[in-house]
């Protein structure tokens, strides 16, 4: 790989903002302490400092890439873990063909000779319980901190035994956020800022697939499904000394806001995207 083939420039990043509401309860596991008498089989996952559940960025991010392969047929070619597989390109055929995926989700640097010339575009933060959400749930009574105890039973096909099980979820109505997903406009050598910023579309995209499919675990039995509200889009341009420039909202203080993905226009997103990065670098002289 040349040098000039593994410069890469960041001309800008874009921030979308949203609510994730629980219109049913939310499986996302975590380790279980140890095995506890009457303990709950399938914890969830909680942070440390405050026992509260929230929703990791990499399970979300994952769920996304996940929805992705899925609609558009990327061939799973690389085994993560034991029967676990996602695709990763192994050729600049292959990444053109797949850039929804590798293109905004990421991608190993070198994959059987092909590299990959820029880093990888999309961060999503972890997603804490909103405080009303907290104070909602601490005065119910759950059946555990914050969350309920959804039985469910395994049924022997055969012998029509029982094998019940208990599962922790995050009741519905609750309201994680606001998430955070950075699209970082990073532009190698051979490419253009307004093309790589295009590919935003993409993450809206799998956001919508994610309303209409599921997040974490059982959701083929109930649970997991989510919806996005109080959505703000917005990005900042980096200048050709590296410096941040203000801050270019999608949306202006005149207009409504975004309440959900059902109220975002695909075509004005594609417009605002065109005329924030139509310029090379501000003060590049393009």
């Amino acid at each position: 790989m040349s040098e000039q083939s593994a410069a890469v420039t960041l001309y800008g990043r874009i921030f979308l903002r949203a609510e994730i509401e629980l219109l049913t309860g939310l499986h996302i596991g975590g380790a279980a302490a140890g095995l506890e008498i009457g303990g709950v089989d399938k914890p969830v996952i909680r942070n440390a400092r405050n026992n509260q559940p929230y929703i990791p960025g990499s399970s979300l991010k994952g769920k996304l890439r996940s929805l992705m392969e899925k609609a558009y047929g990327a061939p799973q070619t690389y085994e993560i873990n034991r029967d676990v597989y996602v695709h990763l390109p192994e050729s600049q055929t292959a990444y053109q063909q797949f850039e929804m995926i590798a293109g905004v989700f990421g991608s190993l640097p070198e994959r059987r000779g092909f590299h990959l010339t820029h880093p990888t575009r999309l961060t999503v933060r972890d997603v804490q319980l909103s405080a009303k959400s907290v104070d909602d749930l601490r005065r119910m009574r759950t059946d555990l901190p914050f969350t309920e105890v959804k039985w469910e039973a395994a049924i022997d096909r055969v012998t029509s035994a029982a094998t019940p099980r208990q599962i922790e979820r995050v009741p519905a109505g609750a309201i994680f956020g606001p998430a955070e997903f950075i699209f970082s406009v990073y532009v190698a050598a051979d490419d253009g800022a307004l093309r790589v910023a295009r590919l935003f579309r993409y993450l809206v995209e799998a956001l919508g697939h994610l309303e209409d499919d599921y997040l974490g675990g059982m959701g083929s039995r109930g649970s997991g499904q989510v919806r996005l509200r109080n959505l703000a889009i917005s990005a900042k341009r980096v200048d050709a000394h590296g410096t941040y420039g203000e801050v270019i909202p999608f949306r202006t203080a005149d207009q409504p806001p975004l309440t959900g993905l059902d109220s975002l226009d695909r075509d004005a997103l594609s417009a605002w995207l065109d005329q924030t990065f139509a310029a090379h670098r501000a003060g590049a002289g393009s």
